[in-house]
């Protein structure tokens, strides 16, 4: 779906097992936006929090098999190393997402400008990643 709104179903049952676990914390989205002009990615959460996520933020910690093991091999040599990457090399500011997709009930997927599109970002994942100071304070 290009950018702008995502319509996303409720998601009754896995909303009650996280209010067991923490009934102030929502990872059940009542709306998504993802905005190209602005490079970011914007979500309402039904617990009345609101989450924004910029394109660079998201594309850097995507959540993918290829992208955790890059992370895994950086962290265990000590630091950046020399990566070998396929396609274009995009500097911070130049990551567009070009296409976003809900993934079941449970996620969202993006197509980036880089050619990469095979993250899938959980409600959960997005959740506990949120940037806004209140929630990297409590982490």
């Amino acid at each position: 779906m290009p950018a702008g709104r995502i319509a996303l179903p409720h998601r009754a049952d896995e909303e009650d097992r996280n209010a067991e676990m923490n009934p102030a914390v929502s990872t059940n989205p009542s709306e998504i936006t993802v905005s190209r002009e602005k490079r970011e990615m914007h979500i309402h959460w039904q617990d009345g929090h609101e989450s924004v996520y910029g394109f660079d933020l998201l594309r850097r910690e995507c959540p993918c098999a290829l992208c955790n093991d890059q992370r895994g091999k950086q962290a265990a040599a000590g630091g950046p190393g020399l990566v070998v990457m396929s396609g274009p090399i995009l500097k911070a500011g130049d990551v567009q997402v070009t296409e976003a997709r809900p993934v079941g009930r449970y996620a969202i997927n993006f197509v980036w400008s880089d050619g990469h599109d095979t993250g899938i970002y959980s409600y959960t994942f997005l959740r506990e990643a949120c940037p806004c100071p209140a929630c990297r304070g409590s982490r």
